[in-house]
Protein backbone atom coordinates (compact mmCIF):
# COMPACT_ATOMS: atom_id res chain seq x y z
CA UNK A 1 0.00 0.00 0.00
CA UNK A 2 1.44 3.05 -1.13
CA UNK A 3 0.69 6.27 1.16
CA UNK A 4 0.61 9.67 -1.51
CA UNK A 5 1.83 12.47 1.00
CA UNK A 6 -0.40 15.39 1.02
CA UNK A 7 0.31 17.65 4.12
CA UNK A 8 -2.04 19.98 5.35
CA UNK A 9 0.86 22.78 5.99
CA UNK A 10 2.30 25.89 4.49
CA UNK A 11 4.44 23.76 2.81
CA UNK A 12 2.05 22.07 0.39
CA UNK A 13 1.44 23.83 -3.00
CA UNK A 14 -1.19 21.65 -4.29
CA UNK A 15 -4.32 23.97 -5.94
CA UNK A 16 -7.46 24.16 -4.44
CA UNK A 17 -10.50 25.75 -6.52
CA UNK A 18 -7.43 28.14 -7.83
CA UNK A 19 -5.59 28.37 -5.10
CA UNK A 20 -2.38 26.69 -3.09
CA UNK A 21 -3.50 24.81 -0.30
CA UNK A 22 -1.20 26.62 1.57
CA UNK A 23 -2.37 29.94 0.69
CA UNK A 24 -5.44 29.00 2.05
CA UNK A 25 -3.72 27.32 5.32
CA UNK A 26 -1.76 30.63 5.94
CA UNK A 27 -4.83 32.89 6.01
CA UNK A 28 -6.29 30.93 8.80
CA UNK A 29 -3.44 32.02 11.18
CA UNK A 30 -1.18 29.06 11.31
CA UNK A 31 1.45 26.53 9.50
CA UNK A 32 -0.36 23.32 9.73
CA UNK A 33 -3.47 21.64 10.37
CA UNK A 34 -2.14 20.05 13.43
CA UNK A 35 -0.07 20.32 17.07
CA UNK A 36 2.17 18.49 19.07
CA UNK A 37 0.91 15.56 21.48
CA UNK A 38 1.37 16.37 24.39
CA UNK A 39 1.48 12.44 25.65
CA UNK A 40 3.77 9.70 23.47
CA UNK A 41 1.75 6.59 23.47
CA UNK A 42 -0.67 6.33 20.43
CA UNK A 43 -3.15 3.32 20.70
CA UNK A 44 -6.57 3.94 19.43
CA UNK A 45 -7.84 4.53 15.58
CA UNK A 46 -11.19 6.32 14.67
CA UNK A 47 -12.73 6.29 11.12
CA UNK A 48 -14.92 8.72 10.04
CA UNK A 49 -16.51 9.42 6.92
CA UNK A 50 -16.36 12.49 4.99
CA UNK A 51 -17.80 14.09 1.82
CA UNK A 52 -18.31 17.37 -0.32
CA UNK A 53 -21.84 17.04 -0.27
CA UNK A 54 -23.25 20.11 1.27
CA UNK A 55 -20.17 22.56 -0.25
CA UNK A 56 -20.02 20.51 -3.57
CA UNK A 57 -22.74 19.08 -4.18
CA UNK A 58 -22.13 17.85 -7.94
CA UNK A 59 -18.66 16.05 -6.54
CA UNK A 60 -18.97 14.86 -3.63
CA UNK A 61 -16.04 12.84 -3.72
CA UNK A 62 -13.83 15.14 -4.83
CA UNK A 63 -10.76 15.22 -3.26
CA UNK A 64 -10.08 19.29 -3.93
CA UNK A 65 -13.54 19.73 -2.35
CA UNK A 66 -12.78 17.79 0.60
CA UNK A 67 -9.20 19.50 1.53
CA UNK A 68 -10.59 22.69 1.08
CA UNK A 69 -13.68 21.10 3.98
CA UNK A 70 -10.41 20.41 6.12
CA UNK A 71 -8.79 24.49 5.92
CA UNK A 72 -11.81 26.32 5.85
CA UNK A 73 -13.41 24.24 8.78
CA UNK A 74 -9.82 24.03 10.64
CA UNK A 75 -9.86 20.45 11.13
CA UNK A 76 -8.02 17.33 10.26
CA UNK A 77 -7.03 13.71 10.18
CA UNK A 78 -4.38 11.74 9.47
CA UNK A 79 -5.42 10.13 6.46
CA UNK A 80 -7.90 10.37 3.70
CA UNK A 81 -8.78 7.14 1.95
CA UNK A 82 -10.41 8.14 -1.54
CA UNK A 83 -13.43 5.93 -2.87
CA UNK A 84 -10.58 4.04 -5.45
CA UNK A 85 -8.65 3.17 -2.19
CA UNK A 86 -6.14 5.70 -2.79
CA UNK A 87 -4.81 6.84 1.07
CA UNK A 88 -3.27 10.56 1.34
CA UNK A 89 -1.14 11.06 4.07
CA UNK A 90 -2.25 14.64 5.85
CA UNK A 91 -0.92 14.57 9.03
CA UNK A 92 2.18 13.10 10.31
CA UNK A 93 1.51 10.64 12.75
CA UNK A 94 3.69 11.75 15.29
CA UNK A 95 1.29 15.06 15.43
CA UNK A 96 -2.33 15.50 16.98
CA UNK A 97 -4.78 16.00 14.12
CA UNK A 98 -7.99 18.02 14.89
CA UNK A 99 -10.51 15.35 13.85
CA UNK A 100 -12.29 14.00 16.91
CA UNK A 101 -13.40 17.57 18.97
CA UNK A 102 -14.96 17.32 22.33
CA UNK A 103 -14.62 13.28 22.48
CA UNK A 104 -14.36 10.47 25.25
CA UNK A 105 -13.62 7.10 24.87
CA UNK A 106 -16.58 4.36 25.07
CA UNK A 107 -16.47 2.68 28.33
CA UNK A 108 -14.49 1.04 30.66
CA UNK A 109 -12.02 3.18 28.77
CA UNK A 110 -13.35 6.60 29.31
CA UNK A 111 -10.60 8.80 28.43
CA UNK A 112 -11.24 12.10 27.10
CA UNK A 113 -9.71 14.33 24.27
CA UNK A 114 -9.79 11.20 22.14
CA UNK A 115 -7.11 13.27 19.29
CA UNK A 116 -4.50 12.89 21.92
CA UNK A 117 -3.96 9.67 21.52
CA UNK A 118 -5.38 8.76 18.51
CA UNK A 119 -4.56 8.29 14.87
CA UNK A 120 -7.81 9.75 12.26
CA UNK A 121 -9.03 7.58 8.72
CA UNK A 122 -11.85 9.61 6.52
CA UNK A 123 -13.28 7.86 4.15
CA UNK A 124 -14.77 9.47 1.25
CA UNK A 125 -18.19 8.59 1.86
CA UNK A 126 -21.74 10.44 2.63
CA UNK A 127 -23.84 8.87 5.24
CA UNK A 128 -26.09 7.22 2.19
CA UNK A 129 -22.88 6.03 -0.36
CA UNK A 130 -22.08 3.21 1.81
CA UNK A 131 -17.93 2.46 1.35
CA UNK A 132 -16.19 0.60 -1.48
CA UNK A 133 -14.43 -2.82 -1.72
CA UNK A 134 -11.14 -0.97 -2.26
CA UNK A 135 -11.76 1.30 0.85
CA UNK A 136 -12.13 -1.39 2.94
CA UNK A 137 -9.22 -3.55 1.74
CA UNK A 138 -6.74 0.23 1.63
CA UNK A 139 -8.11 1.16 5.03
CA UNK A 140 -7.01 -2.61 6.57
CA UNK A 141 -4.08 -2.09 4.93
CA UNK A 142 -3.42 1.32 6.21
CA UNK A 143 -3.94 -0.31 9.82
CA UNK A 144 -1.69 -3.02 9.93
CA UNK A 145 0.98 -0.66 8.68
CA UNK A 146 -0.07 1.33 11.91
CA UNK A 147 -0.09 -1.25 14.35
CA UNK A 148 3.57 -2.45 13.04
CA UNK A 149 4.55 0.88 14.59
CA UNK A 150 2.63 0.81 17.63
CA UNK A 151 1.37 -2.76 18.75
CA UNK A 152 -2.26 -3.25 18.18
CA UNK A 153 -4.91 -0.71 18.11
CA UNK A 154 -8.34 -0.09 19.52
CA UNK A 155 -10.84 0.80 16.69
CA UNK A 156 -13.37 3.36 17.18
CA UNK A 157 -15.92 5.18 15.27
CA UNK A 158 -16.80 8.73 15.46
CA UNK A 159 -19.88 8.12 16.55
CA UNK A 160 -18.99 5.75 19.59
CA UNK A 161 -16.40 8.80 21.04
CA UNK A 162 -18.45 12.27 19.96
CA UNK A 163 -21.91 10.80 19.36
CA UNK A 164 -24.80 10.89 22.13
CA UNK A 165 -22.63 10.09 25.16
CA UNK A 166 -20.14 13.21 24.13
CA UNK A 167 -23.26 15.30 23.78
CA UNK A 168 -24.34 14.12 27.50
CA UNK A 169 -21.32 14.42 29.27
CA UNK A 170 -21.17 18.42 27.81
CA UNK A 171 -17.96 17.73 25.49
CA UNK A 172 -20.07 18.88 22.43
CA UNK A 173 -23.49 20.24 21.45
CA UNK A 174 -24.01 17.80 18.26
CA UNK A 175 -23.48 13.99 18.17
CA UNK A 176 -21.21 12.79 15.43
CA UNK A 177 -23.10 10.42 13.56
CA UNK A 178 -20.07 8.60 11.27
CA UNK A 179 -18.96 6.48 10.17
CA UNK A 180 -22.64 5.04 10.74
CA UNK A 181 -24.25 1.87 10.02
CA UNK A 182 -22.87 1.24 6.54
CA UNK A 183 -19.68 0.44 7.69
CA UNK A 184 -19.28 -3.12 7.81
CA UNK A 185 -17.04 -3.51 11.11
CA UNK A 186 -17.11 -7.07 10.26
CA UNK A 187 -15.91 -7.04 7.23
CA UNK A 188 -13.18 -4.13 8.24
CA UNK A 189 -12.24 -6.43 11.23
CA UNK A 190 -11.92 -9.68 8.70
CA UNK A 191 -9.75 -7.54 6.33
CA UNK A 192 -7.82 -6.11 9.29
CA UNK A 193 -7.19 -10.10 10.23
CA UNK A 194 -3.96 -11.63 9.31
CA UNK A 195 -0.42 -11.13 10.80
CA UNK A 196 -0.89 -9.05 13.23
CA UNK A 197 1.47 -7.75 16.55
CA UNK A 198 0.26 -8.96 19.49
Amino acid sequence: MDIVPCFLDVNNRMAVHGRPLAERIREGGGDALWEDRREGRIDTVVIHYISAADTDPGHPFRTESILRIFVDFGVSSHYLVSREGTVLGLVPEDKKAWHCGGSAMPPPDLRRGVNEFSIGIELVATGGSGFTAAQYASCAALCRDIESRYGRMTYVGHQDIAGDSAVTLGLRKEAKPDPGPLFDWDRFRRELGGARPA
